[in-house]
């Protein structure tokens, strides 16, 4: 393809196969979350950059989020990073009725390096959960992420989750590190696990000079998320620290209340690389193909305070749907079967008066039959025939001098090369039967 007509790196031309299976995958994932009581809501793609500034981590602001000013203007805005701090201006400006339950599905933006699963502009499928602080809550939320794996066939995955509290407990009172800005950087630091392994995120950790005991901690409580729940659970009972408990309470109840147990992991190396985030935190991976977290997401307790200058509790999810349809894809879950939604193309010939075939193809439409009809005439009926099967219809309508001079219609199935003889009333039981 040459270069001068392909988009920019990282962003995507959609074909029509591609874009009534999104739009299809889409519509399922937005029934689920409907299903749970989350009503939609929409924000700008383009936010101020003081409304952006400051809400996440450090590498974000300065190498990810498309910052920019116009040519013609002093003020700065920013690209949509995510749908969480737009949710937050939102909550501020209209103040919805408490708990409020929105879901919302558009794209974001993020100067990554493009890979597999990876892309510059691609969409997000958020479901937030505003004022309410119970653990209920954060299971509901989990259950939302299950019956979207489950919609779509899906064996292989597992939620993992965790507790900020935990980590911030542990990290301050019991190791000693009382900077937090020293414990975001652990954060973001053990976040990359899954991208370069334990040796290198090891060698990340030393260059923060934490000394070798705090560092062997890390490692030994890194170590600990390969324990089964139970074991962990344990665990972290022993801590003498009543912020763990009540984290600990809240992980319980995730896994009392998850419609799917057996896919829910503690997991004590997961820290989600947002600075935003205060409490339960989760992502959820598949097991092949190896393409990252298909979603993630926790509570954030304190970030639409920011906005709103008094505290309210919340908690979200997001549904990684490009890597989802890419993993879907891969195996063989999703399928790229339609080209089109037309049901019937007619085919006529030169000579059959357009108005009359216009006529035919009003009447399809007003039985909800998607009919394509080309603004010329066929030389042959089998040219017809031909172009509408490239294009991916499954029935010909044959509109021939023959056809017209006998007042019937001739309907084709293209895939199975069958033939019937219709009069225009008997058209929409065979197409939609």
């Amino acid at each position: 393809m040459r270069e001068e007509i392909s988009p920019p790196k990282g962003f995507r031309d959609f074909p029509s196969e591609d874009e009534i299976l999104r739009k299809e995958i889409f519509a399922r994932i937005e029934k689920v979350f409907q299903k749970y009581g989350f009503d939609p809501i929409e924000t700008p793609i383009v936010e101020k950059w003081e409304t952006l500034a400051g809400k996440y981590s450090e590498e974000a602001e300065n190498r990810l989020i498309w910052r920019f000013k116009l040519p013609y203007s002093d003020k700065e805005f920013g690209l949509r990073y995510d749908l969480t701090v737009p949710l937050a201006r939102f909550i501020a400006r209209f103040n919805p009725k408490l708990p409020f339950k929105r879901y919302q599905i558009g794209r974001v933006f993020r100067y990554e390096d493009p890979q597999k699963g990876r892309y510059r502009e691609f969409w997000q499928c958020d479901v937030d959960i505003v004022g309410e602080s119970s653990p209920l809550a954060d299971a509901e939320v989990i259950n939302v992420v299950v019956d979207v794996f489950e919609e779509f066939s899906f064996k292989n995955y597992t939620i993992k989750i965790n507790d900020r509290r935990i980590l911030r407990e542990i990290f301050e009172k019991f190791l000693g590190i009382n900077d937090y800005s020293t414990i975001l950087k652990i954060y973001r630091t053990i976040d990359k696990l899954d991208k370069i392994g334990k040796e290198k995120v090891l060698l990340l950790l030393k260059e923060l000079n934490l000394g070798e005991k705090v560092l062997k901690q890390i490692e030994s409580f890194i170590d600990a998320s390969k324990l089964s729940n139970e074991e962990i659970i344990r665990y972290l009972e022993s801590f003498d620290s009543n912020e763990i408990k009540v984290a600990v309470e809240g992980l319980k109840t995730i896994l009392d209340f998850s419609k799917k147990r057996e896919r829910i992991r503690i997991d004590l190396s997961l820290v989600r690389g947002l600075d935003y985030y205060t409490g339960m935190i989760y992502e959820a991976i598949v097991e092949e193909p190896k393409i990252g977290s298909l979603s993630g997401g926790g509570r954030y307790d304190d970030l639409i305070g920011i906005f709103t200058g008094n505290k309210i509790p919340a908690v979200g999810g997001s549904i990684g749907v490009e890597r989802l349809i890419d993993a879907g894809l891969e195996l063989g879950i999703f399928k790229k079967e339609r080209k089109t939604y037309s049901k019937v193309g007619i085919v006529y010939t030169k000579e059959v008066d357009v108005k009359k075939v216009w006529e035919i193809a009003d009447y399809l439409r007003s039985k909800e039959i998607n009919t394509f009809v080309p603004f010329k005439g066929y030389s042959r009926i089998l040219d017809g025939i031909r172009d509408l099967d490239k294009r991916g219809i499954k029935f010909a309508l044959i509109v021939g001098r023959k056809e017209m001079e006998e007042g019937k219609l001739t309907l084709q199935n293209l895939v199975t090369r069958e033939r019937f003889t219709v009069e225009l009333e008997e058209i929409g039981k065979i197409v939609k039967g």
